[in-house]
């Protein structure tokens, strides 16, 4: 295990690593969820096992596993400072004052683009391509996708003119900001995740995203419109739903859930083995 900090006075925590056991061949980047970390985070994932009572570390030894911490921000709701990628007023209505949102994810986005370029140096030894070349799928559990109907409005309304540049019919206040997220992505996310190893044989980018029907705290119809959104996109969607997870249905089901992620993540490596 490791722990560093590349980005020398970023209000970015410490990244804490977990080294693969055997010959390096893959790496994932997970994010903590609100008011964690990434080292516990590590530490709570290493103690969900799966159906053989394995780690996700021990079942794919081949991994290295990267966890950044996202920086202490002042949240408007608990008028305090917490652990976020980004400021959410509310998890009932995550429409309410998205003003808030705006700065801390594009502070994130950045700052994850840059632990991609960096652990794609670590993984091939120098920089061949760019970093969307490298990027084999996304998963994601118990979460939830901010400006959802923005984001879809652009799916479904939007086309593009001669120039090149994105239009759509009904303009609203957080248009610009959609527009500016979209652009600094490498991958296409209006189509699929174009720009990646997959465009060139006809394929999308695979996704998985989990969510446990009894969450207490990001209820699942959150999930669920994050997964509609993203097969709007044109992504190729795995969507699972659970029950009885740990944390009030706010955590990885064990050990079906934990099952369904190792299987997934495994499909993606026989994939990427194509692809190269």
């Amino acid at each position: 295990m490791d722990q560093d900090n590349t980005t020398g006075t970023s209000p970015f925590g410490f990244v804490h690593i977990i080294e693969p056991t055997s010959d390096h061949t893959h790496t994932a980047i997970l994010l903590h969820g609100r008011g964690s970390g990434g080292e516990d985070f590590a530490e709570e994932l290493a103690a969900t096992p799966t159906s053989d009572g394995k780690s996700i570390f021990e079942k794919l030894p081949n991994w290295r596993w990267v966890f950044p911490t996202s920086p202490e921000t002042w949240n408007a709701t608990f008028e305090g400072n917490l652990c976020s990628w980004f400021d959410a007023y509310s998890l009932t209505d995550v429409s309410a004052r998205q003003d808030l949102q705006t700065k801390g994810l594009l502070q994130s986005i950045e700052y994850v683009d840059h632990r991609v370029e960096t652990e794609v140096k670590v993984l091939s030894g120098k920089r061949t391509a760019s970093s969307a070349a490298h990027i084999g799928g996304f998963l994601a559990a118990s979460t939830w996708l901010p400006f959802a109907k923005s984001i879809r409005k652009f799916i479904t309304a939007t086309k593009e003119d001669d120039t090149g540049q994105l239009e759509i019919d009904e303009a609203d206040e957080y248009d610009e900001f959609i527009k500016l997220v979209l652009g600094k992505s490498e991958i296409d996310l209006l189509h699929g995740g174009r720009s990646t190893p997959y465009e060139a044989q006809g394929k999308k980018l695979p996704v998985f995203l989990s969510h446990g029907r009894d969450d207490a705290y990001v209820d699942v119809s959150l999930g669920r419109e994050a997964r509609d959104v993203t097969i709007a996109a044109g992504f190729e969607v795995v969507w699972k739903e659970f029950e009885g997870a740990e944390q009030e249905g706010h955590w990885l089901q064990s050990p079906n859930q934990m099952d369904d992620i190792c299987n997934f993540i495994a499909t993606l490596e026989q994939r990427i083995e194509q692809l190269i």
